[in-house]
């Protein structure tokens, strides 16, 4: 199983109790001048919130098991399985499936930010390396509130005043505490939810400064680089609809790597640190999720060797969880150009209404242990493609950036369609296919209000077959411990779901 980082546990001195708000998990008493007594410690430190990163109930398994469990592509088991609630869209503000899980491991990522970025104050000298400190650790806060906006607030277009369907209702965002002080008053006045609007502009702020202190730092990998910063701005504005901004970022991430040459995407696309990976968090044989691993949630082990005549076949099927089954819309996509290699993805699972996706593929034989990129550079060429579509007249820089991951997949050319829409909506699709299991495709739909459709199977039924954005079910209930914890929150559940009441 993931190790906990004992580092990450001894860092904070404070917030022992368990019932305090945002942030309930004790610490122990190790001073906290001793671990920033230098730029090594703080480093150690660092690394602990990294550890953090990789759990289960954050980028190990929940933010991509809840996109795909909320789009088009992924239904779930009917029999009491993992994201059941959420695939069948019926959390309530009682039951709000992984939604406390969530709420909690990514507040202690944003405690845990804002305490080594006051720690790291105290450092004299070692100026370089505070700085690049400072600059993974803001970046690290930024996505985790963006993060949360993803999962308990609505997309920009809903919740940004001049957002096509902004509304009042929708306007809402999450609590922010951005310094140690604030997470110590929170014990005796617990923030509220500030506007949408705020907290987009703190995330953008955050990502700006991290960006220069990254940028003249050598990072290595498996850690958030000044690229890696740059691409996460970019899909941050790309939410907002801000498309020059997305493209002046993601102009700078992009010559972070190359595409996987055609000839060996299939025995190159799931190893770790390839080409294609700006950022990714790192597993091992002996540090990893185990049975809680994302692979494990999607399929069974099977034959992963391209041009083997039993390539994809089940190999163990008394190893996986393999609650998700991919859906036939997907299958579909993944097939319907001949020469695309991310048909490739498809494998199969124990039965045959079970449909696998090998995204993942373990290392060494080792079904659990597989890398989770949080940026990858296919991405980056496809926000770029989007942002150019929107913002430029000429069509062919847009068609340009697409045609990089079209070629790369399909050995063949893009050809540049007659109209914005549909250039759109061909970035769209790509983004669907290249993407899949990464976080994207039921946020793309949701942050541009495209309707659609997901197909009866599992726990998809003809109630849910048809997303437009009207479910309260689109974003997680605020925890009911939190509204528990807190009274200046109890007000301000999402829309469609329950008031808080005092029982």
């Amino acid at each position: 199983m993931k190790k906990i980082s004992i580092i990450f546990l001894m860092m904070i001195a404070f917030l022992s109790a368990c019932d305090d708000v945002l942030d309930k998990k004790p610490y122990t008493s190790m001073p906290e001048e001793d671990v920033f007594m230098s730029a090594e410690g703080a480093q150690v430190a660092l690394e602990g919130i990294y550890n953090a990163l990789t759990g289960e109930d954050y980028y190990g398994r929940l933010i991509y098991a809840f996109e795909a469990s909320k789009g088009p592509d992924f239904w779930v088991e009917d029999t009491g399985n993992r994201f059941e609630r959420e695939n069948a869209y019926r959390e309530s503000s009682t039951s709000g499936g992984y939604a406390g899980d969530a709420w909690d491991k990514i507040y202690d990522v944003i405690f845990a930010c804002n305490s080594l970025l006051e720690g790291i104050k105290s450092i004299q000298g070692e100026e370089a390396e505070v700085t690049r400190i400072r600059g993974e650790a803001t970046a690290i806060r930024a996505l985790a509130y963006f993060d949360l906006m993803r999962l308990f607030a609505y997309p920009p277009i809903f919740s940004v005043p001049g957002g096509e369907h902004y509304a009042e209702k929708y306007k809402m965002g999450v609590p922010l505490l951005l310094t140690k002080q604030e997470h110590l008053d929170a014990l005796i006045n617990p923030p509220g939810r500030e506007d949408a609007s705020v907290c987009y502009d703190q995330i953008v702020a955050d990502f700006d400064a991290a960006i220069l202190d990254l940028q003249e730092s050598d990072i290595m990998r498996g850690k958030i680089s000044y690229e890696a910063a740059n691409a996460l701005l970019g899909r941050v504005h790309l939410y907002l609809g801000e498309w020059d901004k997305a493209i002046e970022a993601c102009t700078k991430a992009k010559d972070a790597g190359d595409m996987i040459a055609y000839g060996i995407y299939t025995s190159t696309y799931f190893k770790p640190f390839n080409n294609e990976n700006i950022w990714e968090l790192g597993y091992s044989e002996t540090d990893h999720l185990g049975s809680n691993s994302l692979n494990s949630l999607v399929r069974n082990p099977t034959v992963d060797i391209p041009g083997h005549p039993d390539d994809g076949d089940v190999l163990d099927d008394g190893i996986g969880y393999a609650g998700y089954g991919g859906s036939k819309s997907l299958q579909a996509i993944l097939n319907a150009v001949p020469s695309d290699l991310r048909s490739y993805l498809i494998c199969d699972n124990e039965t045959g209404r079970k449909r696998g996706i090998r995204k993942y593929i373990g290392v060494n034989g080792a079904h659990n242990v597989h890398n989770i990129p949080i940026v990858r550079l296919p991405e980056v060429l496809l926000t770029l493609a989007e942002a150019e579509a929107e913002s430029n007249s000429d069509l062919s820089m847009a068609a340009g950036y697409l045609n990089e991951v079209y070629k790369a997949r399909t050995d063949s050319e893009y050809e540049l369609p007659a109209t914005k829409e549909q250039l759109i909506e061909d970035i769209l699709l790509e983004r669907r296919k290249e993407l899949v299991l990464e976080g994207h495709t039921f946020w793309d739909y949701f942050r541009r209000a495209i309707p659609f459709e997901r197909e009866e199977e599992g726990n998809v039924n003809s109630e849910v077959a048809e997303i437009d954005y009207t479910q309260p079910q689109v974003v997680y209930p605020i925890p009911q411990n939190e509204m528990e914890a807190n009274k200046n929150i109890r007000g301000q559940q999402n829309p469609g779901y329950d008031p808080y009441t005092d029982q």
